[in-house]
């Protein structure tokens, strides 16, 4: 897949889910959102097609931007932007505890 939608063209990172199931991969793009810096590249590269199908509505319920979708016979490649806002998502917002 060929990133020509960032500012230099680069892929920031590769996830290679493989197999896996919907629920291990939203969980690892969850923290990886987390790791990259705002508006970079990632590729998430899946065998399994509840992962294809799950992952553009992810992508708008994230605030990620879906660019470009490549499908081969054995896999399906997706070319996502993070979002600019850089405020941590609801799943990692550690709440204080009330006594």
């Amino acid at each position: 897949m060929h990133a020509t939608t960032g500012a230099d063209g680069t892929v920031t990172a590769v996830v290679d889910a493989g197999g896996e199931p919907w629920h291990r991969v939203q969980a690892l793009l969850e923290r990886r959102l987390d790791d990259l810096p705002p508006e970079s590249l990632l590729e998430v590269v899946t065998a399994d097609r509840h992962v294809s199908a799950a992952l553009p509505g992810w992508c708008a319920a994230s605030g990620s931007t879906l660019l470009a979708t490549e499908k081969t016979a054995d896999t399906t490649s997706f070319l996502l932007r993070v979002p600019a806002d850089t405020e941590p998502h609801v799943a990692s917002i550690h709440l204080p505890e009330i006594s």
